[in-house]
């Protein structure tokens, strides 16, 4: 268990950590724009407002473990779960600044959905709060990866 104030710095530091890769990598609005989508996508604007409140629900989430639980205390299936998901979210960034290959960009956030429902499973023995907190990241990531098979499928 640490203090409130290392739990702040534990959200701050994990909010930075997801939000970092859209900043170091940041999308080519011109070429989202060229591609078809799907009638029931929902506009940029929501989608990056969306992944704003995620990647704050995550941050609390995290922060309540580091303050409840400790992160000496939590297994290594959680953190090397934690660790993967952040790094396929660099990679998601990267990928798509680099390759703009939309079938590696499914593959990727199908990843990061799976990765995000680990969070959730192995958050719970140590404190429901968290896992649930997660629960919205696994949604929406499994949102997203609908949404890139559909972009996919249709630019292909």
């Amino acid at each position: 268990m640490s203090s409130p104030l290392a739990g702040f710095w534990a959200f701050l530091a994990t909010y930075v950590a997801y939000f970092l890769p859209s900043i170091l990598f940041p999308m080519d609005s011109r070429w989202l724009a060229s591609l078809q989508k799907p009638t029931w996508s929902p506009p940029g604007a929501i989608v990056g407002l969306a992944w704003m409140i995620v990647y704050g629900m995550i941050a609390l989430s995290v922060a309540l473990l580091h303050t409840k639980v400790g992160w000496r205390n939590l297994g290594w299936l959680w953190k090397g779960s934690f660790i993967v998901n952040l790094l396929l979210v660099f990679i998601y960034f990267a990928g798509q600044t680099v390759s703009k290959n939309l079938f590696l960009s499914f593959l990727n956030t199908a990843l990061i959905a799976g990765t995000a429902f680990l969070l959730v499973f192995f958050a719970w023995p140590y404190y429901r709060v968290s896992a649930l907190l997660f629960l919205p990241y696994a949604l929406w990531s499994s949102f997203a990866t609908y949404l890139a098979w559909a972009i996919y499928r249709l630019n292909a």
